[in-house]
This record gives C-alpha cells, structure tokens and sequence, in this order.
C-alpha cells in the first residue's frame, strides 16, 4: 500500500449487503429516422438545463445556463493545472493521483471484446466513442464507418420518441447502426425526465421495464448494445433523494428483467455551462458528492462511462491569437474539471472512491452540434464548426497522453445542422470523423492528428471574433 491512499471500511456501509464486522473494502485512490421530427427537436435540442433552476449551484441568473443533454483534455507543453503533491516517502516525486489502479469493475456480459488489435504496438489502448444523437445519427455513422479508427468501437444513442419519452424507436434503427460492422453498436436513451414523470414504479422497476423495451425494440446487448441515461438533473449534486433514485434506476438498467444479461451503460450527467464564472457553489456541492463513497461504489458496478455534459463553448475556446497548445488547457480546465477535482491537490481521502471509478469511467461529452443557438454555434461558419470540433478531439487526446482520464475514451453531441443538412452535415461529419480516427488511430494515433492526417495544426486554427478563455475552472486543481 506503500504510495497510495486506501478507503478501509464495511461493505454494508456502502450499501453492499452481506457485510459482516470483518468485511472490509479497500479501494485505492486513485427511419430512416436519421432525422427527427420538428417536435422531437423541441425536445431534445436544448443543452442547457434552463429549468433546473441554476442557483442550487449558487449561480447567478446572470451566469450561463445549465448544460442538460449529456457529453476534453489537456497540452503536455501547456503545464500541468493539477499536479499532485509530493509522495513523502521518495524525496519529492511527484504522484499523480490517478495513475493508481483502482478495483476492476464487475464483468459485463453485454461488452464487445476490445479491437482485435487492442494492447498490441498497433493499438496500445483500446478506443470508445460515444455519440449523444439528437438527430442525423445514420449520417453521422455513414461517415464514423467510411473513416473509422481500426483500434475503436463506435456507440451511438438513438432518442427516444418525442410524444412519450419512455418510448423507444423501432427496430430497424439498433440493427441498422450495428449492420455497419462489429464495431458499431447502438444506445437506447433512458430520459431521465421522461421516467420520472412515470407514477407507481419504483426506479428500480423503471430500469426493468426499459430494459424489457429495449429488447423489444430489436436492441442486442451481447453485441454491445446498451443503455444510457439521459440528463441526470443537477439535482443529484445536492439531494441525498435523487442519488438515491439513480442508484436504483442504474441497478435496474444494468439488471433487465428475469434471464437478461447484465449490462453497463452511460450515464450523461447535466453540467454547467463553459462561460460560468461564479463557480464556488457548484465546486462545493461537487466535492461533496466525490466524498458519496457508496454512490460511487454502485456507479462503478452498473455504469460503464460517466459522461459530464461538457458542451464547450466557441467564445471561449477559440481565441483566435493563442496558440493551439493555448487553446487546448483553456478547454481541458474546464471538461477535465470533475476528475480534475477528484485528483486535486489537498482533496481527502474520502474522494477515494470516486477518483478510482472516475480515471476508468469518465468521458467528456463534448459538442458536435452547428447551428445551434443553444450550443452557441448558431453564428458559426461551417469553417469556423470543423475547426471547433477538430480543436476539441485534439484536446481531449493531448490530456489523455498526459494523464490516465479518460484514456480513449472520447464522447460528442451531434444533430444535424438545421438549414441545408443535405450537404452540410455530411462535411461535419467526416471531419469529425477523420479528427478521431487521426487521434486514436493506427499505432495509437496522436493529437495532432486530429488536426490534419500529416499532423500539422491545419484544420485546428479556432478563431471567433471577440472570444476570450475564461480562466475560472483553473480553480479546479486544487480542493
């Protein structure tokens, strides 16, 4: 145990039953329906969560908006915003502490194998996409499948139905995404809001019955299909309560009905949005839920990602006179945030729990979506989009280099773009694809892939008028 933190106590006190005076867990720190219909987008076009009521995080009306729909990394030459402290043992080696495993999580009989060339020279890690769809997800596959990284396996969501968002879509579109190839796999949205509307179940029993919908919506979980849950209100912060539900509504997602086999999902949780400057609340009530071990324990049982809603935003990204480098720790400050948190210098050993679970779960739901006010890339060239999105896998694979969260794991947002998608989003779409297939491709790929195949920063020169960093999720270093 010599160089790192361990978190000793009874299992039953965190929720495991079974647990005698001697039980003891330790864990160490560390349809085409491509489109969706004008109503469905009323829906789920939204990213923000305008009415969860911002200020139980202690932001302003002033501030922006709560992110609510569910999905970024750092430059090794940018330096380090959470360096860890001295181990006192060794003279002053620094101990990032993330880079102690943690317990592996609990087989999953619904995983696909990792790529064939996984752990080889060709592919040193295995690679997850996840796409958040609210529309257009068969373009988006159409190009992720003409451009695909050998070393990922490609998940996409599919929304449920707009009239009634405990309704899943037809058959037809778990099976057309996974007829793409053994590499492409389908998820089914749980809407958080949806369910909770639903009297006389508990949430245990919600998770049952969606999984039961999902097999009859043609969903395969032995071939990878899974599940997700949507907007998990910010609620779960703050309110013993509503963790108390998502535990539930996990343990009966990942359980299905009588003879189904087990399987973990994603979990989207609502963030705050990037432009946020009063931030003390929220980090209080972040590092307050860290220190929920046994919340923690059972996410690490029943979900496979948790995905923070970290949709960057353009005006504070791309600053057109920073460097690449520069651009790139503005944004990781802020996706990286909650493992960034949960790592931080001075944080307690009571984020143990969490930390562990986070350096093999966390992914950062970044944003894909153009034309969106929501988003804030309503004002956006289509130039101006490919280079946002490049700038962001670029990000997000520098940090991963640099640090063990989130690995190759890489999460976007994606919907068609409003006028002209005929034309336009099939560009988007393959320019994301190439930047992750850049990034996370053969021999492992690198960073600056993601802004052009030879590695020149072409394709990730972000430039928005008048957009400035907003240097207040630095704070999130240090405890």
């Amino acid at each position: 145990m010599d160089g790192m933190r361990w978190l000793a106590g009874c299992a039953a006190a965190l929720g495991i039953a079974g647990c005698g005076a001697s039980d003891l867990l330790l864990l160490p720190v560390s349809g085409d329906a491509s489109t969706v219909d004008a109503s469905a987008k009323a829906d789920v076009a939204m990213p923000y969560d305008v009415g969860a009521s911002p200020a139980a995080d202690g932001v302003a009306s002033t501030d922006a908006p709560v992110p609510s729909n569910d999905l970024g990394p750092f430059v090794a030459d940018a330096g380090s915003m959470d360096a860890a402290a001295p181990h006192p043992a060794d003279g002053g080696t620094v101990v990032p502490p993330n880079d102690v495993p943690g317990p592996p999580p609990p087989a999953d009989a619904g995983s696909p194998p990792p790529p064939a060339d996984a752990g080889t020279p060709t592919c040193p890690q295995a690679v997850e996409v996840i796409i958040y769809d609210q529309g257009g997800w068969n373009a988006l596959a159409t190009a992720l499948q003409a451009d695909p990284s050998p070393c990922a396996h490609y998940w996409l969501s599919i929304p449920s139905l707009s009239a009634d968002r405990t309704a899943l879509r037809g058959a037809a579109e778990a099976a057309g995404i996974r007829a793409r190839g053994p590499r492409f796999h389908a998820l089914a949205e749980f809407s958080w809001g949806g369910w909770a509307a639903v009297g006389g179940m508990t949430w245990f029993d919600k998770g049952v019955e969606f999984r039961r919908r999902m097999d009859s919506a043609g969903y395969d979980v032995a071939a990878g299909d899974a599940w997700e849950i949507n907007e998990l209100p910010s609620t779960a912060r703050t309110d013993a309560a509503t963790r108390a539900n998502v535990r539930e509504a996990m343990r009966g997602l990942y359980t299905g009905p009588a003879g189904a086999r087990a399987v973990r999902g994603a979990v989207f949780v609502i963030g705050m949005g990037e432009g946020t400057t009063n931030l003390a609340t929220y980090k209080q009530h972040l590092e307050n839920w860290l220190q929920d071990a046994a919340f923690w324990v059972d996410a690490n049982s029943y979900a496979r990602w948790w995905g923070q809603e970290v949709y960057p935003d353009p005006t504070a990204v791309c600053v057109g006179s920073a460097t690449v480098a520069e651009r790139a720790a503005s944004l990781n400050a802020f996706t990286e945030h909650l493992p960034r948190l949960a790592a931080s210098v001075g944080s307690p050993t009571t984020v143990n729990t969490a930390q562990s679970y986070l350096g093999r779960a966390y992914v950062p739901l970044l944003t894909a979506v153009w034309q969106s006010a929501a988003y804030q890339t309503d004002a956006l060239t289509l130039d101006q989009m490919e280079h946002f999105v490049s700038t962001q896998v670029y990000a997000t694979r520098a940090w991963s280099a640099a640090h063990t969260v989130p690995d190759g794991r890489i999460a976007f947002a994606w919907d068609n773009p409003t006028p002209g998608s005929a034309t336009l989003a099939p560009a988007l779409a393959a320019r994301l694809a190439s930047s992750i297939a850049g990034a996370y491709g053969d021999g492992g790929g690198m960073a600056a892939r993601a802004c052009s195949p030879s590695g020149a920063y072409t394709w990730c020169q972000c430039a928005v008028a008048g957009a400035a960093f907003n240097g207040a999720w630095e704070g999130f270093g240090t405890w």
